[in-house]
């Protein structure tokens, strides 16, 4: 059971971050499905930080970990520059923009990976040799990990999303412009400007949670399938079922985030007599995630001028 809590927290950290960067893209009226791709690219960045500290400086303390997240959620802003590039500035459709970036997220993560392994170390595996995560216990299947960077982070991210989308009056504005942004700009908002504010966001909190998962036991996982193990795509399930509301999010993710941690670490838990289901346990929350969208996504409406590109003359 120790293994199972210790690893549904990690899960629940990066779910959260995800869903909580693609509420404040489509608040703003921006259609996300590239919440995916922005990790997998969070997620290589800090790896390649990594081997630069590691290999170049030679700066292996756990107090590390704090600078290569930061460097990592700031670089991963210029990806979500990109995005808005495309569906602000061209007005591109946000589904097949948000598509394209998570396949181009995928490219560079493999070229980069390959560029690294072969330049320092000769295989095929970024290395975070002799770097481990800042936690009370750098263990990820004990108890004390959870007491760890990875949860301060999330839980001061989703604090102050929760507090600027509802308690403040940028807030309010950010809303209105995900409802109609013709009359905010009558209003005298600036929509472009809060559509810009609102990637850069998604850079950083996307950046933080790719950052996260690389840090795990993944790692090898990841150098192989360039993928954050689709939880991207799981962390877009809870914000449609969550209502687009950083609140109701937070439960959400917590479900998911015990259903995965039970379907990889269940067998560990339980005994043996589980691993022939090992399979079955394991695509269980990606079934309930489609199942949950069939029943939720029908009746819940989200930001009503999600997905469409802003045209001032229209107004």
């Amino acid at each position: 059971m120790e293994v199972i809590l210790s690893h549904a927290v990690f899960f629940f950290c990066i779910l959260l971050l995800g869903t909580i960067s693609g509420i404040f893209s489509e608040r703003a009226g921006i259609v996300n499905i590239a919440i995916n791709g922005f990790m997998v690219f969070g997620a290589v960045i800090y790896g390649g930080y990594s081997t630069l500290f590691t290999e170049v400086f030679k700066w292996q303390s756990l107090w590390s970990n704090i600078p290569l997240m930061f460097l990592s959620s700031i670089t991963t802003i210029l990806f979500a520059l990109l995005f808005g590039f495309a569906v602000i500035k061209l007005r591109a459709d946000q589904t097949v923009v948000g598509f394209a970036i998570n396949i181009l997220a995928a490219g560079i993560a493999a070229l980069m990976v390959l560029l690294i392994s072969q330049k320092v170390f000769g295989g095929i595996y970024l290395s975070f040799r002799e770097r481990q995560e800042l936690a009370l216990n750098t263990d990820d299947s004990k108890f004390g990990n959870i007491i760890s960077l990875k949860v301060f982070v999330t839980v001061i991210i989703a604090f102050f999303s929760w507090f600027a989308l509802r308690k403040t009056k940028w807030g309010l504005r950010f809303r209105a412009i995900g409802e109609n942004p013709q009359a905010a700009d009558v209003a005298g908002i600036n929509v472009n400007k809060i559509k810009w504010e609102a990637l850069v966001i998604v850079g950083i909190i996307s950046g933080v949670a790719g950052s996260i998962f690389i840090q795990s036991n993944y790692l090898a996982n990841f150098s192989l399938t360039k993928d954050v193990n689709g939880f991207g795509f799981i962390a877009l399930s809870i914000m449609i079922t969550s209502r687009w509301k950083v609140s109701l999010s937070i439960l959400v993710s917590a479900f998911f985030s015990l259903l995965l941690s039970v379907s990889f670490y269940g067998t560990v838990s339980f005994g043996p007599s589980f691993e022939p289901y090992k399979n079955i346990f394991q695509a269980l929350p990606y079934a309930v995630t489609l199942i949950v969208l069939i029943l939720t996504s029908k009746n819940t409406q989200g930001p009503a001028a999600a997905g469409i590109p802003y045209d001032k003359s229209k107004r």
